[in-house]
């Protein structure tokens, strides 16, 4: 009955770890030093006894304040309230802080934690956070026992009366030496329960068609891409270049192989295939996309003509967009959620709704350079395109084709100038991919790629493409891919502008890409004679295109990134197919044991067969499997055997243990004191056999004074004796086998100098 003292500072401590997990969550700095440094001030104030509560009505008016706020916020600012609660709770607890005067006010500090970093959670998925809030709930079961101790102590104080300077020093020190075990091994022991329920509940009962409930309200705004939409704006992509998180992972099998080591992967996203420029349009100068959107059918893959088949498992974190990335030669589609997906004549993907939430999903493409294209497709073009949404025409600007027509930028052939004689062919012409390359091979060797402009000087009544083609002569991909599919459009040839992930970043320890938004990259699609061809027209000095060494860096966030990804598709993922997924792997594993069983007994079967066979009537199928039982028979009766022992032992321990006087201690201290005290209790026994029994009121040392009547040298070595057991049973010695045997030689003195027992 005293002050429990370890409870502050772990209230403080958890306090402290719930701020971190919800600024951790919400990535909020700023929310993060207030909470913290509130609390560390609010510690010092309690430490130094110069806090003084803030009046009850003060604090119920902040809280209301607090609470309009958090409206106004949501109102506001549209969108999902998470984050405004969470900011709400914090100031909560801080006003909490400063208001306690008793247990109401801490119960209440301990419940808005609670709730702080269940706000957090449902905001986040981060393996970090998710290693904070584990740490946390039972950082919290240890800080909730201590507060039910706490108040029970309180409680007990006040009905008894007893003031705090009456009570026994003896007895609080007593207390403060097994307090902190006894609550270590309570909180572990209600820790290892509920982890097991924990991980049994998580098993068994996956994610259904409501988890998307709670879901619905955690968006990460940081996490949303920027850039990616139905129009390309010259600046989306360098926006996007220049963020290095992550965005998706993709796992690629080639042929239901793993594939990936050392390879550079193209993901489609978005296309278009229209170039606005127009100085008298408000979004002048921008690509459109004009091809109409079809229903995607979920059909199996089917190589065609024996191509190679690339099955990706993706897993893309949420984009703000309708737009799903793959391979380029799409052939099926399936997702674990319920979408409605859309896949447009150009195999572009989108969903039924925008990219508010994480979505995982498997796509087969057959990721060839050249993909067949629709008879549709090859049809002539006109030189102009249309805006579907305006209904307006917009030819291609002169001064590209001007550009495009320059013999070092078209190349020629024994019949002249490539993109002249392209003029004069309707359709599709066998010259296309020649002129598309020299196209790309032009504008890679001799433009350079940059993603600061700021130096170049604009011109906004110009044109972006036609200053890039003769003003800065360098850019990024989008000025590349760009100015590439309008070169070829000016001469006849279809191209459209391909918006992705250009990827070489592999996890060879997942054996998966890691995509980030860096990765972000735009290039060409052409029709030729061979179908829509991929071209890559931006410099070959672009960033990243160096090799990479595998620094020490490198491979530990390598592993971290592992560890993430598997966090992510393991158990943030986990639901109904997963666990379909987990029963048929185990029972797959079950059978696979089984057998290799079988066979093992079947191998160690032959090889006795061979050892012996000059034996061979006796190493018959019969005797052999009888032998086997016997073996069988003998390990089972042996380990019954050694668990009767143990239990026997474990029984005279128990025994040896009630009669020094250790039943009130634990039972894994009374066994240990029971092999160290053998020697008293071997010395009780001896002095039992001549009728000297210790009386239950004595304490050892009382009983060791009590039998002044032996012989002077067996008295002697009873009072040895009981020093020693002092010494093991309250000053913690330690007792080596070498010491034991000699005490045990001591009263096998003491019984030889008592004579024969009666």
């Amino acid at each position: 009955m005293y002050d429990i003292r370890q409870f502050r500072p772990m209230l403080y401590t958890l306090l402290l770890l719930g701020f971190c997990g919800y600024a951790l969550a919400a990535e909020t700095p700023g929310l993060w030093l207030l909470a913290v440094g509130g609390t560390l001030l609010n510690g010092y104030l309690v430490r130094r006894q110069t806090f003084r509560p803030i009046p009850r009505l003060a604090a119920n008016i902040i809280t209301l304040l607090f609470a309009g706020w958090m409206v106004a916020r949501v109102r506001m600012f549209p969108g999902p309230p998470i984050f405004a609660i969470g900011e709400f709770l914090t100031f909560l607890q801080l006003v909490k802080l400063y208001e306690q005067r008793g247990n109401r006010d801490i119960a209440q500090l301990l419940v808005l934690s609670l709730l702080l970093m269940i706000a957090a959670a449902i905001s986040t998925a981060s393996l970090l956070f998710g290693i904070v809030f584990v740490v946390y709930l039972f950082l919290s079961l240890y800080c909730c026992l201590l507060f039910h101790l706490k108040a029970e102590s309180d409680h007990a104080r006040l009905v008894s009366g007893i003031r705090d300077d009456k009570i026994n020093e003896m007895t609080l020190r007593q207390d403060q030496r097994f307090l902190s075990r006894s609550m270590r091994r309570l909180a572990a022991v209600v820790s290892a329960f509920a982890v097991i329920t924990a991980v049994a509940v998580f098993l068994l009962f996956p994610r259904g068609s409501g988890a998307g409930m709670i879901g619905n309200m955690a968006f990460q705004p940081s996490q949303t891409m920027t850039g990616f939409s139905d129009q390309i704006d010259f600046q989306d992509v360098a926006r996007i270049q220049q963020n290095d998180a992550q965005i998706a992972w993709v796992t690629v099998r080639k042929n239901r192989q793993p594939w990936g080591a050392g390879e550079v992967i193209y993901l489609r996203g978005n296309v278009c295939d229209t170039y606005v420029s127009d100085v008298t349009n408000v979004n002048r100068w921008r690509w459109l996309r004009s091809t109409e959107m079809i229903s995607m059918s979920m059909q199996a893959a089917v190589s065609p003509n024996g191509a190679d088949l690339y099955e990706q498992d993706i897993r893309l974190l949420p984009t703000g967009t309708k737009t799903l990335f793959a391979l380029p030669g799409l052939q099926s589609f399936k997702t674990n959620r319920d979408l409605k997906i859309n896949r447009g004549e150009d195999d572009v993907l989108t969903t039924s709704e925008e990219g508010r939430s994480e979505r995982v999903y498997t796509a087969v493409s057959t990721n060839a350079n050249a993909i067949p294209a629709p008879e549709l497709a090859r049809q002539p073009m006109t030189m102009t395109a249309t805006d579907r949404g305006a209904g307006r025409m917009y030819p291609v600007p002169p001064e590209v084709k001007s550009f495009a027509q320059r013999d070092e930028v078209a190349g020629s052939d024994a019949g002249g100038n490539l993109a002249t004689q392209r003029l004069d062919r309707p359709g599709v012409s066998e010259i296309d991919e020649a002129l598309a390359r020299n196209f790309e091979t032009y504008l890679r060797t001799k433009f350079l790629y940059t993603l600061d402009l700021t130096d170049a000087r604009v011109v906004n009544e110009k044109d972006p493409i036609v200053q890039f083609l003769y003003d800065f002569q360098r850019g990024h991909c989008e000025y590349f891919a760009g100015a590439m599919a309008l070169m070829c459009q000016s001469v006849g040839i279809k191209a459209r502008v391909v918006v992705g992930f250009k990827c070489d970043d592999f996890n060879t320890m997942g054996g998966y890409y890691v995509v980030r938004q860096s990765h972000a990259h735009a290039w060409v699609e052409a029709l030729t004679a061979n179908g829509w061809q991929r071209f890559d027209p931006t410099a070959i000095n672009e960033a990243g295109a160096a090799a990479r060494t595998l620094t020490l860096w490198q491979r530990v966030r390598s592993a971290v990134n592992f560890l993430e990804y598997k966090w992510g598709s393991s158990v943030v993922n986990y639901d109904s197919e997963s666990q379909a997924n987990i029963v048929s792997r185990t029972e797959n594993s079950l059978s696979n044991t089984a057998m290799s069983t079988t066979g093992w007994v079947q191998q160690l079967k032959d090889f006795i067969g061979a050892k012996l066979q000059k034996y061979a009537d006796w190493a018959n199928q019969a005797n052999f499997y009888a032998v086997l039982v016997l073996l069988i028979s003998v390990a089972i009766v042996a380990l019954v055997v050694g668990t009767i022992v143990v239990l026997l032992l474990r029984l005279r321990l128990y025994r040896r243990a009630r009669r020094i006087g250790l039943e009130a201690l634990s039972n894994n201290d009374q066994r240990r004191l029971a092999r160290q005290l053998a020697f008293y209790d071997q010395m009780l026994q001896t002095l039992e056999r001549r009728k000297i029994q210790r009386a239950s009121h004595l304490t050892p040392r009382e009983f060791g004074a009590s039998v002044g009547f032996l012989p002077a040298e067996a008295y002697d070595l009873v009072q040895r004796l009981t020093r020693v057991f002092y010494r093991v049973r309250y000053g913690e010695a330690e007792l080596q086998p070498a010491q034991q045997k000699r005490l045990a030689r001591s009263v096998e003195r003491i019984d030889l100098l008592l004579g024969p027992a009666d």
